[in-house]
C-alpha cells in the first residue's frame, strides 16, 4: 500500500509538471545574460532617421520607418582656419601666437615654406629668396638635385618649446610630378628660425645617414639635455629612424627595415568607402597596393621617453622608449642597433593606415585615421583607441600640430589635402578640389613642449 501511494504522488507531480511545461515556448529562455553597462563611445555616431519615398518603394507602411543609420561625424566641433586655393599642404605648426607654418611638397611651386598672412593666402618664410635655390638639378648629374642652403624640398614644420620654428628639407625636388631626385650631402638639412625669421642653425647629413634615396618625411625635437631630434625616414628601399644630436650636430640611424617600420606590401586602404589602389603614372604604368611609403607619422610622448611611429602603409602602431635612440652606434657602443631592435613595442592595430602623429602634455597620442575621415587617439594608461573626432569634410588627414595660444585655447589643429586623389595615384589625373583645407578642434591638454 505505501509503494502504491509513493507511485500515485510521483504520477501526479509527474502530470502537474507536464501541465506547466505545456504552457511554456520552447523560446522561452533568456538569450543573453543580464546586460551590464555597455563600453562607452559605441553609438557616438549613430543615430535613426525615416528613408525618401523613393528610396521605401512609396510604401506608406515603410513611410515613417526609422532605420538605423550613422551620421558621419562626432566629436568636439571642428572649425575651418585657412583655405589653401594654390599650393597643396603637408606640414602646420603654429606657435603661441597663433602664428600658422605651413609646408607644401615641392614640384614647381615658387615657395615650399610659408606663413598664412590671411585665411586664403600664404607668404613665403622667412623670404622668397630662401625659398628660390639657384637650381633644383645637378647640370654635372642630371638625376641628383643640387647642393644649397635654400629650400629644396620642406616637407615638414614644427614649432618646439621656445616657440622656434624648424623646418625639414627634403632636398629631393619633384620632378614631372612624381620622380624626385636623388639627394645630394648637404641638400637635406634641418633648419632652426627664430620667430622673427633669423636662421639659428643648418644641420646636415652625412650619405651614411641620409642616403641618395632617402626620404625624410617628419621631425619632432626634444629640449632636454644635449636635445634631440627624431626623422623618420619614409623610403621604402631604406625606411628607419634618423636621430640627431642638436648640441653637436652628429646623427645616427636605428631600426633599419626593422618589421616596425616596412610597408604592409599587400595593404589595401579604403577612402570614402572606396578602395584604393595605386595607379602610377610612369613607367611600367603597373596598378599596385597602396604599399609605397615606410615609417611617416611620428610623436614623442609627453615626457619624452617614448617615440611613437608607424608607416603610412600600414595600421600598426609601434613605440620605442627613446633611451634606445639616443645611443649612437658605434665601436663603443657595438650592441646599440640590436637592443634598439629588441625595445621595439607593438601597439596593435590602429583600424586605419596612419599619416600624422601627435602627442599633448596629458599623455595622449592622436592619430590620424584616414580611411574613416577622423582623428582618433592611443591612451597609453589603457592601451585603447580612443574615438576623438569625425567629420565628412575630414578628407585625409595629414599633420597634426597641438598649440596652446597665449591669447587662450588649446587646439589641435591638421592638414587635409585629399592625398589618395593627387596624380601619383590617379594614373596622372589630379582628382581633388580646391581648396585644400586646414582645421582645428578644441582639446582638453595642452602642447607637449619637451622642454
Amino acid at each position: 500500500m505505501h509503494h502504491l501511494l509513493a507511485f500515485a504522488s510521483v504520477a501526479v507531480g509527474f502530470t502537474l509538471s507536464a501541465a506547466v511545461q505545456s504552457n511554456l515556448s520552447v523560446f522561452d529562455f533568456p538569450e543573453y545574460p543580464p546586460p551590464l553597462t555597455p563600453p562607452p563611445n559605441q553609438t557616438i555616431a549613430d543615430s535613426v532617421a525615416t528613408l525618401p519615398a523613393d528610396q521605401t518603394g512609396h510604401n506608406p507602411a515603410l513611410a515613417h520607418v526609422r532605420v538605423h543609420v550613422d551620421t558621419g561625424k562626432f566629436g568636439p566641433p571642428v572649425e575651418l582656419v585657412h583655405a589653401y586655393f594654390d599650393f597643396w599642404p603637408t606640414g602646420v605648426a603654429v606657435n603661441s601666437e597663433g602664428r600658422i607654418f605651413t609646408s607644401f611638397p615641392r614640384g614647381n611651386e615658387t615657395f615650399t615654406l610659408a606663413e598664412a598672412n590671411t585665411a586664403t593666402t600664404e607668404v613665403p618664410f622667412p623670404d622668397q629668396e630662401t625659398n628660390t635655390p639657384p637650381a633644383f638639378v645637378d647640370p654635372s648629374n642630371p638625376g641628383s638635385s643640387i647642393v644649397t642652403d635654400k629650400f629644396i624640398l620642406v616637407q615638414s614644420v614644427i614649432v618646439d618649446g621656445l616657440d622656434r620654428i624648424w623646418a625639414l628639407d627634403v632636398g629631393r625636388p619633384r620632378v614631372n610630378g612624381s620622380t624626385l631626385l636623388a639627394a645630394t650631402p648637404g641638400g637635406p638639412k634641418l633648419v632652426g628660425f627664430h620667430a622673427n625669421g633669423t636662421r639659428f642653425t643648418t644641420i646636415t647629413f652625412p650619405t651614411s645617414v641620409v642616403a641618395a634615396d632617402s626620404s625624410l618625411n617628419d621631425v619632432r625635437i626634444d629640449l632636454r639635455g644635449d636635445g634631440f631630434a627624431y626623422l623618420p625616414d619614409s623610403s621604402p628601399q631604406r625606411p628607419g629612424i634618423v636621430v640627431v644630436n642638436l648640441r653637436t650636430g652628429v646623427s645616427w640611424r636605428h631600426l633599419d627595415n626593422h618589421p616596425s617600420v616596412i610597408t604592409q606590401v599587400d595593404l589595401i586602404s579604403f577612402h570614402n568607402g572606396v578602395p584604393t589602389y595605386v595607379h602610377p603614372p610612369i613607367a611600367p604604368f603597373a596598378v599596385t597596393p597602396f604599399n609605397r611609403f615606410a615609417v611617416d607619422g611620428v610623436a614623442l610622448s609627453s615626457d619624452g621617453a617614448f617615440f611613437y611611429f608607424a608607416p603610412l602603409s600600414a595600421r600598426r602602431l609601434f613605440r620605442i622608449p627613446t633611451s634606445f635612440l639616443k645611443v649612437q652606434p658605434s665601436a663603443i657602443n657595438p650592441n646599440a642597433i640590436l637592443l634598439a631592435n629588441q625595445a621595439v613595442q607593438d601597439l596593435g592595430d590602429v583600424g586605419s593606415h596612419l599619416n600624422g602623429l601627435e602627442s599633448d602634455d596629458q599623455g595622449f597620442i592622436y592619430l590620424t585615421a584616414p580611411e574613416h575621415n577622423a582623428i582618433n587617439r592611443f591612451n597609453p594608461n589603457t592601451g585603447m583607441i580612443e574615438p576623438f573626432v569625425r567629420n565628412p569634410f575630414i578628407q585625409w588627414p595629414d599633420t597634426l600640430a597641438v598649440a596652446s595660444l597665449k591669447s587662450g585655447g588649446n587646439f589641435l589643429y591638421f592638414t587635409c589635402n585629399q592625398l589618395w586623389l593627387s596624380p601619383d595615384y590617379q594614373n596622372g589625373t589630379d582628382l581633388r578640389t580646391k581648396p585644400y583645407a586646414m582645421y582645428r578642434v578644441p582639446i582638453e591638454g595642452g602642447k607637449a613642449n619637451q622642454l
